[in-house]
């Protein structure tokens, strides 16, 4: 289990981190999500001990992982794929791992088997490419047999059949009651892999909820000359309203009030509507309307 309580961190002036807390369970896949500079990464090194968080605590089952007398055991991390030696071969690389920990050899055949890497075992890791590089940080992360697995961004670079390993890999270990937290920009993926979603922006939780909850949420798309006359008409408990971003910020995505009764609710008002569609979002789709507002880097369109 990984527990994230009250966590702030912040570098000089700016905080990258705030207040943040969650849970990753054993026996679930829990999707880390957020958009750049949400602070997901800082988290992640926080969890490892790589970042020493400025308030707050965080623990790997029950005690600050920097304290573990067998970290690999322990948990299992991708957060670097590159993060190698060049020079050293993939076999190399993962018996110095596994000698500081007193685990044999045929632990790492196992793993290189199991990611696939078995044909360039003794080739140098700087000829590697980024898929390969990446099934040998899976492999790295899995030599300890952790009940805690956290990966970053694992499908990077990999082919199709690769990505499938990956996605099959990660519901086998959460299957057999390990915990597993996986950050990737790639909804998609996310959406078949993960039980669960923690959602961060700007360093501030936006969503603890379950991947079904949060997609097969109904809302209603609607398109006003008057968002915000309807967006304080309608707004209130158990409402949510977002700007879509769309026909020059006319576009409204309301959650928790049927069409009907956004329809009747404007008419009382006299507030033009040209739209009003019922619609469920995908996970890519409640991704951006519930980070739009903590998007840090955004592009021109």
């Amino acid at each position: 289990m990984i527990e994230v309580r009250e966590v702030t961190k912040r570098y000089g002036d700016k905080t990258v981190v705030d207040r943040l807390s969650f849970t990753a369970r054993p026996g679930q896949v829990t999707g880390f999500l957020g958009p750049n500079g949400a602070g997901k990464s800082t988290t992640m090194r926080m969890i490892v001990g790589l970042d020493a968080p400025t308030s707050g605590d965080v623990l790997v089952n029950g005690k600050v992982y920097a304290t573990s007398t067998a970290p690999l055991q322990e948990l299992g991390v991708l957060l670097e794929a590159k993060a190698v030696h060049p020079g050293r071969s993939a076999v190399a690389h993962l018996l110095a791992m596994a000698r500081t920990h007193g685990i044999p050899r045929s632990r790492v055949d196992e793993v290189l088997h199991l990611a696939g890497l078995e044909q360039v075992a003794h080739k140098r890791v700087g000829a590697f490419s980024l898929g390969m590089g990446q099934r040998l940080g899976i492999a790295a992360a899995l030599l300890g047999d952790p009940a805690v697995v956290m990966l970053d961004e694992p499908v990077n670079g990999l082919d199709p059949e690769g990505v499938l390993w990956v996605r099959n890999l990660l519901a086998g270990l959460a299957a057999e009651g390990r915990t597993v937290l996986l950050s990737s920009h790639l909804m998609s993926e996310v959406s078949l892999i993960a039980d669960h979603l923690v959602i961060v922006g700007r360093g501030r939780l936006l969503a603890d909820t379950t991947v079904a909850d949060l997609v097969t949420a109904e809302g209603v798309r609607v398109v006003t000359a008057a968002p915000d006359d309807l967006r304080a008409l309608i707004g209130g408990a158990g409402v949510t309203v977002t700007s879509t971003g769309a026909l020059a910020g006319e576009e409204l995505f309301v959650t928790g009030l049927s069409a009907r009764e956004i329809g009747l609710a404007a008419a009382t008002r006299g507030i033009p509507l040209f739209e009003l569609t019922p619609q469920n979002a995908s996970l890519e789709e409640a991704f951006m309307d519930l980070t739009r507002d903590a998007v840090e880097y955004e592009a021109a369109r």
